[in-house]
């Protein structure tokens, strides 16, 4: 992920399996004239033992003829001294303000350079076991300690003027065997004398500075002038060469596709606490998603391609973060688009039914309002309808024109800020087409069209059919165009409608019986689902705003205290858990419900699907039984009273169970029903949609889109 925002692989990973997340620089750089950090020349000695470090920062610094001068550093720093010119000059330094006043006379030369002498000690709590992925990083934002370091560019470890845009040298010195990696080149590394060093240079500016070290163990290979490495602890290390094999097949992806390649390495850094970061040159996964077989084939390229989106091309967040949306699309998405049309179809489904369960409706903010992840909805907003404005893009343009439009935005853009409206500008140069109504209706309004079919007949018309009727749309109207598909006994008849209003009257000439009709039959456009179109599931639950949790008849307290951490996992901590006994059938009415173990009384629960039986000591999914003390089932069925909502079933066998699969589920997002044994997901499974509004079957039979 970029070094700005809430993000990716450890979103993608711990909350869906998904899970990243990234820190937040400084704003864009100062106005001319005001004073900013140009350059740092910085030391660190880390002293893991006792979570600290000692410092020494050479800065050169633009005054902008400010006699007082006011740098931020961690509250927790001790500065010993501060000089100019090689003396000594007097500082304050209290709650993490740094003030240094000069004389006017060195105000006045407009650039000076300024050494900090300091200590600070970071030891911000790292997560273990961690269930709500709500916040992916934790509130981590510095930390020293002997597993690991990990220093964010908002930790205050080295002085800084807010706004500035500095490139970088540093040296960190560590205990021998603990190695550090950087944004930037290495210019060297080694140990002697008890200590391991090593040097780093940055020749962009990467916006806030974060430094990750451990007791790594190190392996390179160059590609193409460009040096690949993992930074993986011992027992680990086995999966570098795997790690290193795809960074290099994803560089040579994208080189194709956006351009060279724009920093001097690429690294692979383990952290000691579950984060997915994105820096510039580097990504920081912690050791349980290092671990994990798929990230070398999907999530870590999601990382690599942030090295153009994000770390490379920056983001305006005052005008929007698009390079979350944009890296899902040319990475997430791209992925299952070549695998086949069909999973690329599925992907976009995904997305549309994530929007739709996660985000209320009437709510939603637009993506220009996006700046990171910080909940299921907002993940849903900027990375999910952010990747569909790009699709949507792309389908306008042609493939020709988008991607030479993001080649172009990657070649006038790199290490500068880009907004949503370049993006519309490079991709409608290139396809000739004035795309600015386009983007300004996608990224400046909230929400997401709702749409419908309506009135839909079929007539005889000679030898063949007239099929008519109207798309209809729900306030407030959006400037769609509605791609529509005609099945027929003869094959398949595709149009475009233009719907900008309430509605649009259409028509079909078929020579052979209709048999379907359907509404944007690949889900190439982002809509808001009706519900009839989203079949429960996991997510259902954490997108509930008025959710109610009950705790079944004689389920025990152990079983009980811990389907709380489910709770956590969900984002449902603050909700209260109600007795079956104080909660009859009639108040879940307008309500989500999540149940703990079967209710006894009638009106519960909705009928069952075939493939699913339970009773209090058993379950059987698919012809599969499960009755061990290690088993759990979460199932999300429609809600008997329906109306939309959902009703949710934890059926755990013994209070460890429950306490494993809590810390799973949550990950679980597009399901609707999950089996565990010993914390292990042994079936999984989405019960298919009911209906649509958005398709018309014809008397004589369905027929695939």
């Amino acid at each position: 992920m970029p070094t700005r925002g809430k993000n990716g692989l450890a979103s993608l990973i711990l909350c869906s399996a998904s899970f990243l997340a990234f820190l937040l620089p400084g704003p864009a750089a100062r106005a001319s004239g005001q004073p900013s950090v140009v350059h740092h020349d910085l030391s660190v000695r880390l002293h893991p033992e006792r979570h600290s470090l000692a410092g020494m920062d050479t800065l050169t610094v633009r005054t902008g003829g400010e006699q007082t001068l006011s740098f931020t550093l961690s509250a927790t720093a001790e500065v010993e001294k501060v000089t100019a010119g090689g003396k000594e000059i007097p500082f304050t330094f209290a709650g993490g303000s740094l003030r240094v006043v000069l004389a006017p006379e060195t105000a006045g030369r407009g650039k000076l350079s300024l050494a900090v002498k300091y200590r600070a000690s970071f030891r911000d709590r790292v997560p273990e076991g961690p269930v709500d992925t709500g916040d992916p990083g934790y509130g981590v934002r510095g930390t020293i300690r002997e597993r690991g370091t990990f220093l964010g560019g908002d930790a205050g470890w080295y002085p800084d003027l807010p706004g500035s845009r500095a490139t970088f040298r540093v040296l960190v010195e560590a205990p021998p065997g603990y190695e550090s990696v950087t944004a930037g080149r290495r210019i060297r590394r080694g140990t002697s004398g008890g200590v391991t060093r090593s040097e780093w240079e940055t020749r962009e500016s990467p916006g806030g500075l974060s430094l990750s070290a451990g007791p790594y163990r190190v392996r390179e290979k160059r590609s193409g002038g460009i040096v690949l490495s993992t930074y993986f602890y011992p027992e680990t290390y086995a999966l570098s060469e795997p790690y290193l094999r795809a960074v290099e097949r994803f560089l040579d992806l994208y080189r194709g596709l956006l351009g060279p390649y724009p920093f001097e390495k690429f690294a692979v850094v383990e952290n000691f606490f579950p984060t997915g970061y994105g820096f510039p040159s580097y990504t920081l996964l912690g050791s349980t998603v290092v671990r994990l077989p798929f990230i070398v084939e999907t999530s870590l390229g999601h990382e690599v391609a942030h090295s153009w989106f994000g770390n490379g091309v920056r983001a305006d967040y005052d005008r929007g973060n698009w390079s979350e949306g944009l890296t899902t699309y040319v990475a997430d998405y791209l992925y299952k688009e070549r695998s086949s049309a069909e999973e690329g179809r599925e992907y976009r489904l995904k997305i549309l039914r994530d929007y739709s369960t996660l985000v209320p409706r009437g709510g939603g903010f637009p993506l220009a309002s996006f700046s990171g992840r910080d909940s299921p909805a907002s993940q849903a907003i900027g990375y999910g309808k952010g990747a569909m404005v790009f699709h949507m893009a792309r389908r306008l343009a042609g493939d020709d024109a988008f991607w030479n439009g993001l080649r172009d935005v990657v070649r006038e853009k790199m290490f500068r800020e880009a907004t949503w409206g370049d993006f519309a500008q490079a991709i409608g140069r290139e396809s000739g087409i004035d795309l600015s109504p386009f983007f300004r209706q996608w990224v400046e309004r909230g929400g997401a069209p709702v749409i419908a079919l309506s009135g839909v007949t079929a007539e005889r018309d000679g030898k063949g059919w007239r099929v008519s009727g109207r798309v209809v749309q729900e306030k407030p109207y959006f400037d769609l165009r509605v791609p529509m598909r005609l099945v027929t006994e003869g094959g398949k008849i595709d149009t475009v409608l233009d719907l900008s209003g309430g509605e649009a009257p259409f028509s079909f000439s078929a020579e052979a019986n209709p048999r379907t009709l359907l509404l944007d039959p690949e889900t190439d456009l982002f809509r808001r689902l009706d519900p009839s179109e989203i079949p429960p599931t996991v997510n259902a639950i954490r997108g509930s705003t008025d959710l109610l949790v009950v705790a079944a008849r004689g389920v025990p307290d152990d079983i009980r205290d811990s389907s709380n951490l489910l709770l956590a996992g969900l984002g449902k901590e603050q909700t209260a858990i109600l007795r079956e006994e104080e909660t009859p059938p009639s108040r879940l009415a307008g309500h989500d419900v999540l149940f703990l173990g079967i209710p006894k009384g009638n009106g519960y629960l909705p009928p069952l699907p075939e493939e699913l039986s339970l009773s209090p000591t058993r379950f059987a999914l698919g012809g599969e039984r499960f009755d061990s003390p290690g088993d759990s089932l979460f199932v999300v069925l429609p809600h008997p009273a329906g109306g939309g909502r959902v009703t949710a079933l934890f059926l755990p066998f013994s209070a460890e169970a429950a306490s494993l699969a809590a810390r799973k589920i949550p990950h679980y997002g597009k399901y609707s029903y999950l089996a565990f044994s010993e914390g292990k997901n042994r079936a999984k499974g989405t019960w298919p949609p009911l209906s649509s509004p958005a398709t018309h079957e014809f008397p004589g039979g369905t027929a695939s889109p």
